[in-house]
């Protein structure tokens, strides 16, 4: 399931960071603090991380005194995961502008990150005090006070790769079984698309109450990945091909977010039911057809949106129409076209741009190509 809590959350590209305006500080030092605040921000924009905290440092250098470059180094440093100095950037700001709920926010995110439930939950709850009308802000703060009263006690599995968390000793078994499954699938995942997060993803085990407390997530819903895969589960007691595919499914979703933040759901989805081993049926083939002659077929660019909010037949053809184009993809043009549009996503490209960098032809002519595929 795409992620969609993470679509809401303000860490998502670097669009937080432009509501912050140079300070009058800079401009008056010349313009050359200004220069380099607006250089690190195209700099985030585009994904350039390391060199935008390397233009973020310079502001610093040039003007402590002003909360814009700290800021922006905040979030050059939490894009390149370097907690320490994300919190020290983001602690200044505070220092300079107690009042701004922003760099809040950014601690609240990068304590939940690190798995700190207590300091997120603090930051987020100042910057809700300081910003009480923001009603994603209140569900956030809400949601991380159900997930400490469920997690608190979980036992956890570590190795170099993931980090597992379940209730209950007699849940071990089932842990390494899902730790096991999810290193086959950082193997297989990463040598297609030739890409391996360099961070621990966490993973969280539920039962069916606790998964349906903490995430909300629809009742069609196996799991769910929100920058944390999650998922609720039985008594498993081996390794099972359904419980295999949800793990490459959502780990899937943890690869293509760590690549790339901004990604349309039909792209997304159907990579994850690609490397899940989905395949459309010959039934699916046949009602694909009648429904493309008809002309009756979505353009891809109504499927980019999150799914979350479908229901139905809706959700079915959502996630099948997904299957089929990227399978389509795969076959004419190869997997590794569909990491380069990853990665152009990831510099700031459109989805439009992307597809035309990554297929040489324009977004239009590969739905047309899609469709027409439908039809033969």
């Amino acid at each position: 399931m795409r992620e969609n809590l993470m679509k809401k959350s303000i860490v998502l590209g670097s669009t937080l960071f432009l509501l912050l305006g140079v300070s009058a500080a800079g401009v008056f030092a010349g313009g050359t603090y200004a220069k380099q605040v607006k250089k690190g921000v195209e700099q985030l924009k585009r994904g350039e991380y390391q060199d935008a905290r390397d233009s973020f440092e310079e502001a610093v250098r040039i003007n402590d005194a002003s909360p814009d470059g700290h800021f922006g180094l905040g979030m050059a440093n939490f894009h390149l995961r370097e907690d320490s100095d994300a919190e020290k950037a983001f602690t200044r700001v505070i220092e300079i502008r107690p009042r701004d709920s922003e760099p809040y926010k950014m601690l609240g995110e990068l304590y939940y990150r690190m798995d700190d439930f207590e300091q997120a939950r603090r930051s987020w709850e100042k910057a809700v005090a300081l910003e009480p009308a923001n009603a994603g802000l209140r569900a956030r703060l809400e949601r991380i006070k159900r997930e400490h009263k469920t997690e608190r006690d979980f036992n956890r599995d570590v190795t170099s790769n993931f980090l597992v968390k379940y209730e209950g000793r007699e849940k071990i078994s089932a842990g390494r079984i899902v730790l096991a499954i999810l290193e086959d699938a950082y193997g297989d995942v990463g040598k297609e698309l030739s890409y391996y997060p360099s961070h621990e993803i966490q993973v969280i085990l539920y039962s069916n109450k606790q998964f349906q407390d903490v995430t909300r997530a629809p009742d069609w819903s196996a799991g769910i990945y929100d920058g944390k895969i999650r998922m609720p589960i039985g008594g498993i007691e081996k390794e099972t091909p359904a419980l295999r595919r949800i793990l490459y499914h959502e780990y899937t979703h943890a690869v293509v977010r760590a690549i790339t933040p901004r990604v349309p759901s039909w792209l997304n989805e159907g990579l994850a039911m690609h490397f899940e081993g989905r395949v459309l049926s010959a039934g699916n083939e046949k009602e694909f057809r009648q429904i493309a002659q008809a002309g009756k077929l979505p353009a891809l660019s109504k499927l980019e949106g999150s799914f979350v909010g479908l229901r139905g037949d809706q959700v079915r053809y959502a996630y099948l129409f997904s299957l089929s184009a990227v399978r389509f993809m795969i076959d004419r043009y190869g997997l590794y076209r569909a990491t380069t549009i990853l990665e152009e996503l990831a510099k700031g490209a459109s989805v439009g741009d992307a597809v035309s960098t990554g297929l040489l032809i324009s977004y239009e002519e590969f739905d047309r190509q899609w469709k027409e595929s439908l039809q033969e």
